[in-house]
């Protein structure tokens, strides 16, 4: 408890707003002007967990409709004005401690409501005919349980790798410790594992698909239902040849054993 109150108090506001341009459509690319979604899948998983590569897998794998604009990642949570993106709440490495973050949700009681805005919002930045919209924001991790009441029959793939690749990876964004960096991997994930329910969500190590990409991409595909395409999608290069490079980030915790936590649920012994 000691640790959680240090780390509590290092995390206060006063972080420096992020300047964005106006929300806009991507230059060279396809919309779909008349989108009808029937169905989401949500991607959950922190920062630096691989969860752009395997959203660009899947929409290359299958026929599923995405997001894209002019935002980080084209992120779901940056194209919608019903919830708060993570940035309120700290950014990479610190929502997951927000309390303020939950209680905005708890207050979101109109689902149906909540519902026809976010799709409203998304609507002009979809690309793909298909029925069912993937999309992809690092908080959806503690919000399954928001998301499956405003979007009932939704899926969620939970994404976990190796907490100290994501701590060390994530340093550099958050100006916080990697200790404190761990404690916010074991808080969010802990929140998924709560909402976790076999019916409609399924788990992806970052390792296991980067090692066996075909394997895990059609175990997913077979979970979420959806139609493969006749022939892969285009995909950046850079997603196309997926490794693994947990280890240099792994070395910057200089051997520290961090003991029992949720990721000893998911495999991983830190």
């Amino acid at each position: 408890m000691q640790l959680v109150r240090r780390v509590m108090r290092s995390l206060v506001p006063g972080l420096k707003p992020v300047s964005h341009p106006p929300l806009a459509r991507l230059e060279g690319t396809t919309y779909t002007d008349d989108p009808v979604i029937e169905r989401l899948v949500f991607i959950c998983g922190l920062h630096r967990s691989g969860t752009t590569a395997l959203e660009r897998l899947l929409v290359s794998r299958y026929r599923l409709a995405c997001l894209r604009a002019n935002r980080p990642m084209s992120e779901g949570q940056h194209l919608q004005s019903v919830y708060s993106p993570a940035r309120v709440f700290g950014g990479p490495g610190r929502f997951a401690f927000s309390h303020a973050m939950k209680q905005e949700l708890e207050g979101l009681r109109d689902h149906a409501g909540c519902r026809d805005r976010i799709l409203d919002d998304w609507r002009r930045f979809v690309v793909g005919a298909a029925p069912v919209l993937l999309e992809k924001s690092p908080p959806n991790l503690t919000k399954i349980w928001w998301l499956r009441k405003v979007f009932p029959g939704s899926r969620f793939v939970v994404v976990t790798r190796d907490p100290r690749a994501v701590a060390a990876a994530t340093q550099k964004w958050s100006g916080t410790s990697l200790t404190e960096l761990m404690l916010h991997w074991n808080t969010a994930y802990s929140h998924a594992v709560d909402d976790f329910r076999v019916e409609d969500s399924i788990h992806l190590r970052y390792e296991d698909l980067t090692a066996h990409p075909e394997d895990e991409i059609a175990r997913l595909g077979a979970f979420l239902e959806c139609e493969a395409r006749p022939e892969p999608g285009p995909l950046e290069e850079n997603y196309n040849r997926l490794r693994n490079s947990n280890a240099r980030y792994i070395a910057a915790h200089e051997g520290t054993r961090y003991g029992a936590g949720i990721w000893d649920r998911f495999g991983y012994e830190v």
